[in-house]
C-alpha cells in the first residue's frame, strides 16, 4: 500500500502524529512518505514554472537561439513571484498564538458561526486552490491512500474529491479533544478522532456517524517504550535524588514560560530542578536563557527530538494543553499540570483531561505551578492520575487507524 501524509508546519503536533502514523504504515512493509502540504504546491508551482520557461527559450526548436536556450532550460530559473509561504502562514499562526491568544480565540468562536452556517469559510477558498496540485502529486505517485493530519490539507482533499475522479481514498485526522470547527467542513472518506467520548458531539456537529472512528490520537513507539527515570535522567546529565519539574512552552512557544519557573524554583527551594523546553523559538530560548543563565536550577533546552527521554525523567509536567504533547505524556504515565490554555481548543483540551482525571488545570500559570508543589506532596493523587490516564488514553491509535485502513482496502 503507498500512503502519503499531509501536515502543515504550524505548531508541532501535526507533525508529531504524522510521524507516528507514517512509523506504523512503514513497520508493516508499506510505502509512506510525509509532505508539508504547502511544500508540495511551491513544488508543483516550481514544474510549472520550469515547463513553461523550457518552453519559451526552446521555441520552436528550428532556430539557434532555440538550441542555445535549450542549455538554459536544463535549470530551473529562479522564481521571482510569491509563493503560498510555508513560513508566512506559519509565522502568522505562531505570532497569534504568542503574542494575541484571545485574537485566536476569536477566530475559533468566527469558525463556530461558519460550521453552523453551512456557509464555505475563508479557510475552504484559500485552500482549494491548492487542489490541482494536489492531485496531481496524488496521481503521480499513485497514492492508495492519503491522510492529513491538520485541517488546511483536508479542506484541499475535500476540494479535490469534489472535481476528480480518483481511486485514492482521503482521511483525517483530529488533533484535538473537540470537534474542532471546520473540522465538518472537509468532505472526505473518514474521520479518525482521538477518544470515543466526542463520537456523539462529532456527530452532532455534523460527521457521518459511519465515517468517524475513535481510535485515538496518534503518538509515537518512543513515549511508549520509554527508559524508566533513572536511566532517562543519567542519559541526559540530571540529578537522580531531587525533584525534576519539565515545563513546555508548546510548538510556537508561550509567554508563561517565566512566571511558572519562577513560582516553581520559589515553591522548590535549593533542591529542584527546573528543565524547559521551549520548542522551535528560538527568541524565547535565548530570552529564558538569559533570565535564568546564574541559577543553576535551571536547563533550558532549544528544539529536540529527545521529548520522550525529558518525560521520562520528570517528576511532574507542567505545559500548555496542546493536545499532542498531553497525549503522549498520558500514556507515558506522566503526572499532567495545564495552564495558560488558548482559548478554543486548547482550553477544551484541558477540561477533557481534567474532568477525566488525567490532570489538573489552572488557567493562572503562578496557580498552577503551586499545583504542581501539591501533587508532588501527594503520592496517592499522582497514582490516582496515572490510573485515569491509563484508563482513558488509547495507547496504539497509529496502529489501529492502520489496521482500519489495511481493513477497508
Amino acid at each position: 500500500m503507498r500512503t502519503l501524509l499531509l501536515t502543515r508546519n504550524t505548531g508541532e503536533g501535526h507533525n508529531r502524529v504524522a510521524l507516528a502514523i507514517h512509523q506504523a504504515f512503514e513497520s508493516r512493509g508499506h510505502v509512506c512518505e510525509v509532505v508539508d502540504a504547502l511544500r508540495l504546491v511551491n513544488r508543483h508551482q516550481e514544474e510549472l514554472d520550469w515547463s513553461k520557461s523550457r518552453h519559451r527559450f526552446m521555441g520552436n526548436g528550428k532556430t539557434p537561439g532555440a538550441q542555445a536556450g535549450s542549455e538554459l532550460a536544463t535549470t530551473p530559473p529562479r522564481k521571482h513571484h510569491r509563493r503560498a509561504g510555508t513560513d508566512v502562514s506559519a509565522s502568522l499562526y505562531g505570532w497569534a498564538v504568542l503574542k494575541m491568544p484571545a485574537l485566536f480565540g476569536s477566530v475559533y468562536q468566527i469558525g463556530d458561526v461558519y460550521s453552523r452556517s453551512k456557509v464555505p469559510s475563508p479557510i475552504y477558498f484559500q485552500n482549494q486552490k491548492y487542489a490541482e496540485a494536489t492531485h496531481t502529486y496524488i496521481e503521480d505517485n499513485e497514492y492508495d491512500v492519503v491522510i492529513s493530519t491538520h485541517l488546511f490539507p483536508q479542506e484541499t482533499l475535500s476540494a479535490v474529491r469534489k472535481r476528480y475522479q480518483s481511486r485514492t481514498k482521503f482521511y483525517g485526522v483530529l488533533t484535538d479533544y473537540s470537534c474542532t470547527p471546520f473540522f465538518r467542513e472537509p468532505k472526505i472518506d473518514g474521520y479518525f478522532v482521538p477518544h470515543p467520548d466526542m463520537l456523539a458531539d462529532c456527530v452532532h456537529n455534523g460527521l457521518p456517524q459511519d465515517k468517524t472512528y475513535p481510535l485515538g490520537l496518534p503518538v509515537a513507539e518512543r513515549f511508549r517504550k520509554a527508559p524508566d527515570k533513572a536511566e532517562a535522567r543519567q542519559s541526559l546529565n540530571l540529578p537522580t535524588d531531587i525533584p525534576v519539574f519539565l515545563l513546555m512552552s508548546g510548538g510556537v512557544g508561550s509567554m508563561y514560560t517565566g512566571e511558572a519557573t519562577d513560582r516553581l524554583l520559589a515553591d522548590g527551594g535549593e533542591n529542584v530542578r527546573v528543565v524547559i523546553l521551549t520548542g522551535r523559538r528560538e527568541d524565547l530560548f535565548t530570552s529564558i536563557t538569559r533570565r535564568y543563565e546564574v541559577d543553576p536550577r535551571v536547563t533550558v533546552v532549544p528544539f529536540t527530538d529527545r521529548v520522550p527521554d525529558y518525560m521520562a525523567a520528570a517528576d511532574i509536567l507542567l505545559t500548555k494543553p496542546g493536545a499532542v504533547s498531553s497525549t503522549e505524556a498520558a500514556v507515558l504515565g506522566l503526572p499532567l499540570v495545564h495552564t495558560a490554555a488558548i482559548p478554543g481548543g486548547e482550553v477544551k483540551n484541558a477540561r477533557f483531561f481534567a474532568e477525566r482525571g488525567m490532570s489538573l488545570y489552572n488557567q493562572r500559570p503562578g496557580e498552577a505551578a503551586r499545583l504542581v508543589k501539591w501533587l508532588l506532596e501527594d503520592a496517592a493523587k499522582v497514582e490516582w492520575m496515572r490510573t485515569h490516564q491509563k484508563a482513558n488514553m488509547i495507547a496504539d491509535g497509529a496502529d489501529q487507524i492502520v489496521s482500519h485502513i489495511e481493513n477497508a482496502a
